[in-house]
């Protein structure tokens, strides 16, 4: 699998805080737009990432930030995970988890 950036996977823990759970290489594609609601527009920018390691640490539920490090201190700047897929069929290089976020 083609990867083009690094994304980072941080879990808020018991205590209120935030752990960083792993760094994984990824394909990240950005969806910039809004939506129309009745009351007026809403954010609607969300992000399909492919980590090609079956075996990720990752939850829905959890955050994700694009780049690799421990700088998790803005949760506000990153996106929640909505659904995780694991796709585990196939040829090796073909086997991967599927993340919708925003």
């Amino acid at each position: 699998m083609i990867t083009n950036t690094f994304c980072t996977i941080v879990r808020m823990n018991k205590g209120g805080g935030h752990d960083v759970v792993a760094s994984y290489p990824c394909m990240w594609q950005e969806v910039d737009g809004f939506t129309a609601k009745r009351y007026g527009e809403d954010n609607a920018d969300t992000a399909d990432i492919y980590i090609p390691d079956i075996n990720a640490n990752v939850r829905k539920g959890d955050l994700i930030f694009r780049g690799e490090g421990p700088e998790a201190s803005d949760t506000s700047a990153m996106l929640t995970i909505m659904t995780v897929a694991r796709h585990d069929y196939g040829r090796d290089e073909m086997r991967h988890v599927r993340l919708c976020a925003r």
